[in-house]
């Protein structure tokens, strides 16, 4: 099992210097990178390349990126978010079109994970829409080449819970798609110790943050109601060798904000990882 830090905690920031410097400085090698433009260069081959350069510099390497979920992030309030489980014909194939951009930036770097959530809204998934979801997982397979894997992640509400997605995952090679196992999101489902326990072999990467029970808050890992130590021992327990994924909030913004800066955050973070993981991590 291999730290990752997502950088969903600046999604409202480029990709640049001041924020990749970040990661050795707080002790992170491994990148999840939030596919979504202006944020990453999705489909923008010389700017990845760029990208690729910048994290290597520091020491950094991009394990997974996390498929679209909305065209752009200045706007995703508004816009019409991606669904890879559309009835809509045009606007599945979009959605395609925009995870293979995304994911092309594997392909050309090492390879490495695709997380992919089924739809936006989650409900009505299963079974209205799996037919729609497995013809885009079907596409994602054949347009990509095999060193990028995809990993289909649960999410809130009864259609996407985890038994679900092992249920849909399990006609693809295990070497090929994955469940991508968002422990916050099982929290709020009930338990992160049941749904490891459940995915066992398939489990192909994980999603950490902290929360209450009731909202997905994306919160550092102690700052919530996750029994921590248990969940990380339940994944050595299945042999979990794949990217513990850090996924935090930026709660240096807005009102009342609880923290100033990024090396906050991350120093907390820091400091509950090595409490879990050891110094060494």
């Amino acid at each position: 099992m291999k730290l990752s830090l997502s950088t969903h905690l600046f999604v409202f920031h480029a990709l640049d210097e001041a924020i990749v410097r970040l990661f050795p400085q707080f002790g992170f090698t491994n990148a999840e990178l939030w596919g979504m433009s202006p944020h990453f260069p999705a489909g923008d081959a010389a700017a990845g390349d760029v990208l690729a350069a910048l994290l290597a510099r520091h020491g950094v390497t991009a394990r997974s990126v996390h498929s679209p979920l909305y065209p752009d992030v200045r706007s995703y309030r508004n816009d019409r978010w991606y669904s890879l489980c559309s009835e809509d014909e045009t606007h599945r194939t979009d959605s395609v079109a925009a995870t293979i951009r995304s994911a092309d930036f594997l392909a050309r770097h090492g390879g490495g994970v695709v997380v992919l959530h089924t739809s936006f809204p989650a409900e009505r998934v299963f079974p209205h829409r799996w037919h729609s979801f497995l013809a885009s997982l079907d596409a994602l397979c054949e347009a990509l080449p095999d060193n990028v894997r995809f990993a289909v992640e649960n999410t809130p509400g009864e259609s996407t819970r985890t038994e679900k997605i092992l249920e849909l995952i399990d006609r693809y090679p295990a070497d090929r798609v994955g469940l991508c196992l968002d422990l916050a999101h099982a929290h709020i489902q009930g338990s992160a110790l049941n749904a490891i326990r459940a995915a066992g072999g398939r489990l192909m990467h994980v999603h950490a943050s902290d929360n209450g029970g009731v909202r997905d808050d994306h919160l550092v890992p102690g700052k919530g109601s996750i029994s921590w130590v248990p969940v990380v021992a339940a994944l050595r327990e299945i042999g979990f060798e794949g990217m513990f994924t850090l996924e935090l909030r930026d709660y240096t913004i807005g009102d009342n904000a609880p923290y100033r800066t990024f090396e906050e955050i991350l120093a907390e973070c820091a400091l509950m990882t090595d409490r879990l993981f050891g110094s060494g991590r």
